[in-house]
Formats: C-alpha cells, sequence, structure tokens
C-alpha cells in the first residue's frame, strides 16, 4: 500500500511516498480503509521534531483518519466491518489503511462527507476542549481563527452566547471569519493588533484568549487580556515559543494555561463527540475543507505552514 512517511526529520520535501505492507488488526484494533486523512500543526512539528514525541524513523505521519472499517481484531465491541467511521491514533494515518484501538473509533453518519468527518476529530475536540473556560457573555480572542480550529471555535462560541474577536492574517481571511459569525475581524500582522483588541472591548481586554500563534504575538497576548482573563495555549504555529514573567500575571490576576488533547479524558472525549454529532446533525457547523491527493502531502504541508489555507486541511485517498 501507498504511505507517506519520513525518514529523516526537517522540512515538507522529506515527505516520501513509500510502498509498505498492508496492516493488521491486532486485539482490539480495528483496519480502516482510509478515504481520508487529516492533517494538523502537530504533523508539521512532528516532521521537524518539535512535537511532544520523537518518533522511530522511517515513520508515518497522521493523527486521524475518516474511512471504512476493512477488518477487526479480537475484542473489538460494538463495531462492524464496512462501518463508516473517524478514528484516532498516534501516527500512521497518512497512508491507504491505517489501524486504530477500537475505542478511538466513531461511527459516522452516510450522508457526513469523509473530509469534513476528519475537522471533527483532531480539531473538533480540540475547539470543545479549548471552550471549557468561556462562559456565556464573555468576550473570547481567537488567534487563527479562519484556520481547522479556530473556524470552529468561532462557531462554537457564538453558540455559547460570547462576543467573539477573531484575528487572521489576510483580508480574506477575516471576512470568512465575519461569515462564521465573528463578531470583530482583526490583522494580527498589524503592529496595533493589540490596540483594536482593547477598542473592541471598551479598555477592558478578552475574559479568554485561544492562542497558537507563538513569538511575539503570544507575548503580546496579556497587554489585551482581561483582569481575571485566562490565556489557553494549545500550539504555535510560528514554531517559536514566548516567555512571560509570572510576576507581570499578579497585578491583574490572569492565568496562562496549556491544553493538549492527547491528555483529556476519555470522558470528555466521549461528551465531546456527542456534542460535535450533535451539531452537525443540526447543521449548526459550517466545516471548511481544502483537499489534497495523498501524494501530495509535501504541497499539503508547504500550504498549511504558509498560511494559504483555511479551514480543515485534509489528504484524500482515492
Amino acid at each position: 500500500m501507498k504511505a507517506i512517511r519520513i525518514h529523516e526529520f526537517g522540512g515538507a520535501e522529506n515527505l516520501r511516498v513509500d510502498e509498505t505492507e498492508k496492516p493488521t488488526a491486532g486485539v482490539d484494533e480495528v483496519l480502516i480503509k482510509t478515504a481520508a486523512a487529516g492533517i494538523n500543526y502537530a504533523d508539521t512539528m512532528l516532521r521537524q521534531n518539535k512535537y511532544l514525541f520523537t518518533p522511530s524513523l522511517p515513520f508515518t505521519l497522521g493523527f486521524e483518519v475518516a474511512g471504512t472499517i476493512e477488518a477487526m481484531g479480537e475484542g473489538v465491541q460494538n463495531l462492524k466491518t464496512g462501518q463508516r467511521v473517524l478514528a484516532t491514533m498516534r501516527g500512521g494515518g497518512y497512508a491507504e489503511y491505517a489501524v486504530a484501538d477500537w475505542r478511538t473509533v466513531v461511527p459516522i453518519p452516510d450522508d457526513l462527507d469523509f473530509g469534513k468527518a476528519t475537522a471533527l476529530l483532531v480539531q473538533g475536540l480540540t475547539a470543545l476542549g479549548l471552550l471549557s473556560d468561556l462562559k456565556s457573555g464573555q468576550t473570547i480572542l481567537i488567534h487563527a481563527a479562519a484556520g481547522g480550529v479556530g473556524s470552529l471555535l468561532v462557531q462554537l462560541a457564538k453558540q455559547k452566547g460570547a462576543k467573539v474577536l477573531g484575528t487572521a492574517s489576510t483580508t480574506e481571511k477575516l471576512e470568512k471569519i465575519a461569515g462564521l459569525g465573528a463578531d470583530v475581524g482583526i490583522n494580527y500582522t498589524e503592529a496595533d493588533w493589540t490596540d483594536e483588541v482593547l477598542a473592541a472591548t471598551a479598555g477592558k481586554g478578552a475574559d479568554l484568549i485561544i492562542e497558537m500563534v507563538g513569538g511575539d504575538i503570544g507575548k503580546q497576548n496579556l497587554k489585551c487580556l482581561a483582569t481575571g482573563g485566562t490565556m489557553t495555549v494549545y500550539g504555535a504555529a510560528s514554531g517559536e515559543d514566548f516567555l512571560i514573567s509570572a510576576l507581570s500575571l499578579l497585578g491583574r490576576m490572569q492565568t496562562v494555561k496549556g491544553y493538549n488533547l492527547n491528555l483529556e479524558t476519555r470522558e470528555n472525549m466521549a461528551v465531546f463527540t456527542r456534542e460535535l454529532m450533535t451539531h452537525i446533525t443540526a447543521n449548526r457547523l459550517q466545516v471548511i475543507v481544502n483537499e489534497f491527493p495523498l501524494e501530495q502531502a509535501a504541497d499539503a504541508h508547504n500550504a498549511l505552514e504558509g498560511r494559504r489555507t483555511m479551514g480543515k486541511v485534509v489528504l484524500t485517498v482515492s
């Protein structure tokens, strides 16, 4: 079967189309014939060996797939072959077939497109986890609001009764997030973006800031975080970390925390999944998808890292 693997860490050019042996389902596992494999910023970080773990090489990227169950191993419950499903795994998704633990597998409706379905896994679940601190009536600032997680955050935050401020890097993306429901759009590449946040909140600042850009943007967030507000960090798309003085948080009782979906409880994941499916069934979420053929994984990574995409980026398998 075809699989996209890295044999050394580095740029997108290191993504190689390999012919590999088709995997088999072991105990508690299902074998999925992949229709769509989701791409996340975590994939690009792992490719560069900047992620939370270092894989053994060669390694097949991909944390999520949508497709149909081809085979099942012993111990699998409540699933059947031929079923349309979503699944998460710790690598192996960029391939014609992927293996997943049955407990991470979620059945999907027949009328849900496979590409759109992938947005409900890592990115959809992450969005709901990031909103756990949000209360109705609060103001939320969402960075990279036109991205896969960001575009879902805008819609879900509005449904939870928040005033939504979204940042993006181009006029086209700002228009897109306005269409998704953002109350205010801000170009975070402009020097005065923090002043715009303060102006939009009558000088108070945002109650909750969702941060995933990193670098100078991450550091500047404290200028527009409200007293008693929280900034939640779930990534660094720029590849740059940032420093914060602990003492600087004291004067306004601010909180900075991290969020990692990999460490979320199974119980919360189940709750999030049910909530997402409810939204999809009721047509309350607009899912934006950018599709690339499996063989063009390098192009997909370059487009994502070059900020040339909106919404979810997926690889399609014919």
